[in-house]
């Protein structure tokens, strides 16, 4: 299906990755808002979030994330990201099969994919792993989200999901 390729994913990435964090109250004060309930300082122990958005055959504004530092997305979870992105037909329908074993009255039409992630990956027994994980939210029969996870190999390890 070349639908779903993306071309050129890896120099993509760096092009259009920015760093998603929250405001400090100096950046507020450069940039003149009124905030007052913004964090001192930023949490440097979480990984660093970078985001772009991209269109991916029929689902508009898919938001792309990869975990970095400060200063850049990580190399080894671009390169994850290309290896994806040249198999993402078969992922997204590998986490499509995940979810319908568990939710067996939902179609695939229900589905909207929203976001990709790559980094690590916590799994339900508080191990991490590099990996991603295809994320979709449906409007039926209820507002919901779900997340599959998988290993950087393909492998799902499992998924989370729960109301907007």
């Amino acid at each position: 299906m070349d639908y779903f390729v993306i071309k050129d994913v890896k120099d993509f990435l760096h092009k259009n990755l920015i760093l998603s964090k929250r405001l400090t109250n100096n950046d507020a004060k450069r940039l003149n808002l009124t905030n007052t309930y913004l964090e001192d300082e930023e949490e440097n122990f979480l990984p660093k979030q970078w985001f772009c958005s991209l269109a991916i055959a029929q689902w508009e504004d898919v938001e792309i994330f990869v975990q970095g530092d400060n200063d850049k997305p990580c190399t080894k979870f671009i390169d994850l990201a290309e290896r994806i992105f040249d198999q993402l037909h078969q992922h997204v329908s590998s986490a499509f099969m995940y979810l319908k074993n568990f939710f067996p009255a939902l179609e695939v039409d229900d589905f909207y994919l929203s976001t990709i992630t790559f980094g690590k990956i916590i799994n339900f027994d508080d191990r991490f792993f590099t990996g991603f994980s295809i994320a979709f939210y449906s409007e039926y029969p209820k507002e919901y989200q779900y997340k599959v996870k998988f290993k950087e190999d393909g492998w799902p390890i499992g998924f989370e999901g729960g109301p907007f």
